[in-house]
């Protein structure tokens, strides 16, 4: 299969897009979609481990990976016994469309995903660059299937730079923040913790995060993620703070379901102040 087949195409192409007040977004359309750099007011948002980028053996820790059909793993797989942690689209080939200030980037269903994933569908990744210096990420997914509903559980996984003596430090500013705060001997250390998403309670909260040495990050993920995950490594750089559709084993025990021939859309906006 030419399009996910990673042992012919060792070479990855970072593309990049500008918005006009010099706002930054890189991407590897080679790398599994991948959005390997967000550039806000001068400044790197991101954590980017290039070992594991340039390494088509490893899962790259870094960027912004995006976790299709499934984000995390699935623990009672029968339904779909060869799907891996985190699905396939991260590890796929995409194609993509790009301008000065905007780019799609799709992939579609074949042989081998239907070795995985057996449905059709079409996923994109677009990057929009808004009037207020922020940044949106669209996720959506089309349904191809001609009598099927399609089940999702997807999500992305922001990698953010943080220096690690300086994660207790971190303050997050919302519904939830505090018990996060709490757990950072967890969550530092490799094991992910799981909130509710601050909109399930209040349709217009959003997420400030305080990162020492980076500024404050207002986070604003659509209500179609439901949760959001906190996660680092020990001796890392960074803090994942991703949006998920659901927690594990979301994709059997209840994903979204698309009814054939339609599309559903999900977004996260990120904007930093200082």
């Amino acid at each position: 299969m030419k399009e996910n087949n990673f042992e012919k195409d060792r070479d990855f192409k970072i593309e990049t897009i500008k918005s006009p007040d010099n706002n930054e977004v890189s991407f590897c359309p080679g790398r599994g979609g991948i959005i390997t750099s967000v550039k806000l007011k001068g400044k790197e948002i991101l954590y980017l481990d290039e070992e594991t980028f340039k390494d088509i053996n490893k899962n790259v820790k870094g960027g912004i990976p995006v976790l299709f059909p499934n984000a995390g793993p699935i623990t009672e797989n029968k339904d779909f016994p060869n799907l891996e942690q985190h699905g396939f689209a991260r590890k796929s080939k995409w194609q993509f469309e790009k301008n000065d200030d905007k780019f799609e980037e799709s992939l579609s269903s074949d042989e081998e995903t239907k070795k995985m994933y057996p449905y059709d569908f079409r996923l994109s990744v677009s990057v929009e660059f808004e009037k207020d210096g922020s940044v949106t990420l669209i996720e959506e997914v089309e349904n191809k299937e001609e009598n099927n509903e399609l089940p999702v559980s997807m999500g992305l996984h922001p990698y953010f730079k943080v220096s690690n003596e300086d994660k207790n430090k971190i303050k997050f500013n919302f519904e939830g923040g505090k018990f996060i705060e709490e757990q950072v001997d967890i969550w530092s250390n490799g094991k992910a913790i799981s909130i509710d998403n601050p909109k399930i309670k209040d349709p217009d909260a959003i997420m400030e995060v305080n990162i020492p040495g980076l500024g404050s990050l207002i986070i604003n993920p659509s209500i179609e993620y439901k949760k959001i995950w906190i996660w680092s490594m020990s001796d890392k750089n960074f803090v994942c703070i991703e949006p998920v559709m659901r927690d594990k084993n979301g994709l059997i025990d209840n994903p979204e379901k698309i009814k054939p021939k339609e599309k559903f859309s999900s977004k996260v906006n990120i904007k930093l102040i200082g």
